[in-house]
């Protein structure tokens, strides 16, 4: 990033608070598999997914750095000036914001192994490439920022991938995690291989795993997935919502909607029986964004027929909340724009 000449701008309205910019920008970074970026938004206009630390494969961070570069994007913004990669992010927000060095936000998605072959990953069309490919150390990193005391509860960590749970450091660091206070962890997770650290995370009202089943029945799961799991997927899915102890839903599972393949009411209305026989009240519904990038402007009727359809069951059947997630609400958001 240049910020030749930043400093004239330091001088600039250096006292407003008030300002245009998001949670990810002032505290948070995401490890990805090849940077540590500043998050993982990719749909809107400037493409997200800003660089912090390019070709980044596990060295110690210099986090004076780190964060130096985290101010002078906070100057930036308080002069009115937005990223060039932030440009039409639905994240931005305009508020008080603080000036504090930490991070209360962070993503992991530095690895692409995973236990199944969803058809619309990123690594689909090489998926041995993929699975083969290592992924850096970070758990050193992340205790050296908690030792530092700029480690905060008050955002969210988010556990993408690849899974999760195959991961060497999960277990270590989602209990670091759990015991430096975060108290807002958030694990993607195949849900095929079961976790005690996420057990433990959900049995102490902390730490929430979203399972991403997108079908209803065996043969359309696999499909999708491309391995013979669904019953053991639904297996610990009933295991992580006996875990909880109170009624917030932290075991949480997932639809994704693709066009072709599971679009239909009878599948979707099955995922959601077999939803609430898990013991499961929070719901999250998405659109396969492969998909939507070709097709943001000419979404088929069915689709958004099918998006409101599961809006509304879920509220019949009582469920504490139905997310939408990235590509949904975008569609669901803008869906006036596009003619529905």
């Amino acid at each position: 990033m240049n910020f030749a000449n930043i400093k004239k701008l330091f001088q600039r309205n250096k006292e407003r608070k008030r300002y245009l910019s998001c949670e990810y920008i002032q505290h948070g970074f995401n490890a990805d598999y090849e940077d540590i970026k500043m998050c993982c938004m990719n749909t809107h206009e400037g493409g997200g997914r800003q660089v912090l630390i390019p070709d980044y494969y596990g060295e110690t961070i210099d986090w004076d750095k780190f964060f130096e570069e985290k101010r002078q994007m906070r100057e930036l913004n308080k002069n009115g000036i937005t990223l060039d990669r932030c440009k039409g992010c639905f994240f931005l927000k305009e508020r008080e914001w603080d000036d504090d060095d930490y991070i209360s936000f962070m993503v992991f998605n530095h690895w692409t192994r995973c236990n199944c072959k969803c058809n619309y990953c990123f690594t689909s069309e090489n998926f041995e490439e993929f699975a083969k490919r290592p992924n850096y150390p970070i758990f050193e990193q992340i205790k050296e920022l908690a030792r530092r005391n700029m480690l905060r509860p008050g955002g969210e960590i988010g556990f993408g991938g690849g899974e999760p749970a195959i991961l060497d450091e999960f277990e270590p660091m989602v209990n670091l995690l759990i015991d430096y206070g975060m108290d807002n962890i958030r694990v993607h997770s195949s849900g095929i291989k079961y976790s005690p650290a996420m057990a433990r995370g959900i049995a102490e009202g902390i730490l929430n795993v979203v399972i991403s089943v997108d079908a209803g029945t065996p043969e359309t799961y696999l499909k999708i997935k491309n391995v013979p799991t669904f019953d053991k997927v639904w297996e610990n899915i009933r295991k992580y919502a006996e875990a909880q102890t109170n009624n917030k839903g932290l075991a949480r599972t997932k639809f994704i909607i693709i066009p072709g393949v599971n679009d239909t009411v009878e599948e979707l209305e099955k995922w959601f029986q077999l939803t609430v026989d898990a013991g499961v009240r929070w719901i999250v519904l998405d659109l396969e964004g492969g998909w939507y990038q070709w097709h943001k402007h000419e979404v088929p009727d069915h689709v958004y027929d099918l998006l409101d359809y599961g809006i509304n069951r879920a509220k019949e059947l009582g469920m504490i909340r139905c997310e939408l997630y990235d590509r949904a609400n975008d569609m669901n958001i803008h869906r006036g724009e596009f003619g529905h």
